[in-house]
């Protein structure tokens, strides 16, 4: 079956030994899916949105080790994009896959580990439900504790307490939170028809990501992927799939400083003035 994977991992400082882990389990997902005759060849491109402020040695020696260690598969081609800029995730994805005619597109985070079955099975579900347009994982954190990439239509209360509340507060909230979480539903369990999903690790039919026309590059950090994942789902299905599974290190925009978190609430008022804002 002659049919192409297009993976785009975009960093920025990113830390070394997670890119490692990323690129390693990635590969032999990849190796898994072509074994299973799912896919013909697989493109892997790593965009550095840092190539402009440090050496990227570093970065250029785990892909090759990770992507091309012998015995090297004839069926992944890759390459290092080094950015002119800082262009935000979003428009270091659409750098490398705005192009892209590839039969499946991933968007994947540096700091992602996989199980090698995960991109095969994504596959055999998009083959198997023709409205579906793209898989969201199943996820826990790397100490094993489930971490919830699907959400509800975002309110602004939800995100104000989620991301900045004192513990007693959210407490009070509890279950306001959990609904927006998806947390009345098991984080391991099938889930159809998602509206708004992480962009960790996302894969989708070509079609859907180019009949989105990729990323809104307005948004630099954060609410990019809840707005892709919310074009994308008004002409097809996304659905959590139970045999996907990744580990995810990422962590929250309140624990980053006030950069982040000043970058957070922009992307938010852009987010709902393009969607539409719900308060409560």
């Amino acid at each position: 079956m002659s049919r192409s994977l297009d993976v785009c991992v975009v960093v920025y400082h990113s830390d070394l030994d997670w890119l490692t882990k990323t690129l390693n389990s990635l590969r032999a997902a990849i190796e898994y899916a072509t074994q299973q005759n799912l896919l013909a060849t697989s493109r892997v491109q790593v965009v550095d949105n840092g190539a402009h402020q440090t050496d990227a040695t570093d970065i250029k020696a785990i892909i090759d080790k990770s992507l091309w260690a012998v015995p090297a598969p004839s069926s992944i081609k890759y390459a290092y994009v080094a950015a002119p800029a800082n262009l935000g995730f979003g428009a270091g994805n659409n750098l490398a896959l705005q192009s892209s005619s590839a039969d499946f597109v991933l968007v994947l985070n540096p700091d992602v580990a996989m199980a090698p079955d995960s991109i095969a099975n994504a596959i055999r579900y998009l083959d198997a439900n023709a409205t579906a347009g793209a898989v969201t994982p199943v996820a826990t954190f790397p100490d094993g504790q489930a971490q919830f990439l699907v959400k509800r239509y975002p309110t602004v209360t939800a995100l104000a307490l989620r991301g900045f509340a004192p513990a007693w507060l959210k407490r009070h909230y509890a279950n306001a939170l959990a609904h927006y979480d998806y947390r009345d539903v098991s984080f391991d369990a099938a889930l159809r028809d998602c509206r708004i999903v992480s962009g960790c690790w996302l894969l989708m039919r070509g079609e859907a990501w180019r009949r989105a026309c990729g990323f809104d590059t307005s948004f630099f950090m954060y609410f990019e992927d809840f707005d892709l994942s919310a074009r994308i789902a008004t002409t097809s299905r996304i659905d959590r799939v139970i045999g996907c599974r990744i580990v995810h290190a990422g962590g929250n925009a309140a624990a980053k400083g006030t950069k982040h978190v000043g970058m957070f609430m922009r992307s938010a008022m852009r987010f709902f003035n393009k969607h539409g804002w719900r308060w409560w």
